[in-house]
């Protein structure tokens, strides 16, 4: 994190790779910050394996205990090139997706390289405030350096983290946040017919924490699903097991099981607005359930 700025060892070009060619504005003072989580995660899901073979202990974590900092990184780096490229894909078009639809939604805004950058939630998460408090200063001056006044987000954790504890560790925070969800709640048309039924799993952070509820549910609606609730939902909504996977797999595991035993019976289609829960819950969806992201939802429907 303080040599690149990213949880993990990769390229930085994996934050903004899913821009090129789209022709988008570089700069303005609304600007997309996609925060990378979407871009990282499948090099997440590559960590996580990593972190269960050194949970069930064996040859991965006697080699790490005798390793240097250094050197575990190089040895987590080959674990992430590992990283699906069909995974790696996939969630690059959600970014990709959710930025198209947004343009055809009529929301005016730029994407700049230089400013997306990783919001550093786990820090936060992990209750490591001086490395935290460090990184949020870099990403805000550098937001600010581009004269920038407004931010959209696409995930929850880095929509919470900019919105809600960025200003608590920045003197003169002034940033407006606002969530894609947000924009688009009323500016889409409804899909022309109907899709089927979609289950519908709340993220904790925008149901509890930010209270983006209704517009997820309008949007699913408006891509031409019936939305179906689990009896766990909304405010009351529970986890998918994340972000605890990198640390405790197996129980990340366990959590992620016990939500998709609430979710598989009520549907097919299991729609997400998260690249965390988005993982999680689809490494355990039994056969003939898949697990969407809305952001996919979205892209599909728009082209129709």
């Amino acid at each position: 994190m303080r040599k690149h700025g990213l949880p993990v060892p990769v390229p930085r070009e994996v934050i903004y790779r899913w821009s090129r060619g789209l022709g988008l504005p570089i700069s303005g003072d609304t600007v997309l910050f996609t925060g990378g989580l979407y871009q990282l995660a499948p090099y997440i899901e590559a960590l996580v394996r990593f972190a269960a073979s050194m949970e069930k202990g064996g040859v991965v974590s006697g080699i790490a205990s005798r390793l240097s900092s250094t050197s575990i990184a190089r040895v987590l780096a080959r674990f992430l090139a590992r990283a699906e490229k069909s995974r790696v894909e996939r969630f690059e078009s959600i970014v990709r997706g959710i930025a198209l639809v947004l343009a055809r939604a009529g929301v005016e805004y730029a994407y700049s390289p230089r400013v997306d950058a990783y919001s550093g939630s786990i820090l936060y998460d992990l209750g490591l405030d001086e490395a935290f408090a460090s990184h949020a200063a870099k990403v805000f001056k550098s937001i600010k350096s581009e004269g920038v006044r407004r931010v959209i987000t696409i995930d929850p954790h880095t929509t919470l983290v900019l919105k809600e504890v960025y200003p608590r560790y920045i003197e003169g925070y002034d940033l407006e946040v606002v969530n894609y969800m947000e924009l688009l709640g009323h500016r889409i048309e409804p899909f022309p017919g109907s899709r089927g039924e979609a289950v519908i799993h709340d993220p904790c952070l925008y149901a509890r924490n930010l209270n983006i509820i209704g517009e997820p549910r309008r949007l699913v609606e408006a891509s031409g699903y019936t939305v179906r609730e689990p009896r766990r939902s909304r405010r009351m909504t529970y986890c998918c097991g994340g972000p605890i996977e990198s640390l405790f797999p197996s129980l990340a595991k366990r959590v992620a099981r016990t939500r998709m035993d609430e979710l598989a019976p009520l549907g097919k289609t299991i729609v997400v607005m998260c690249p965390i829960c988005l993982v999680n819950l689809s490494s355990v969806a039994p056969g003939g359930v898949e697990v969407r992201d809305l952001g996919e939802l979205l892209a599909e429907a728009a082209k129709h």
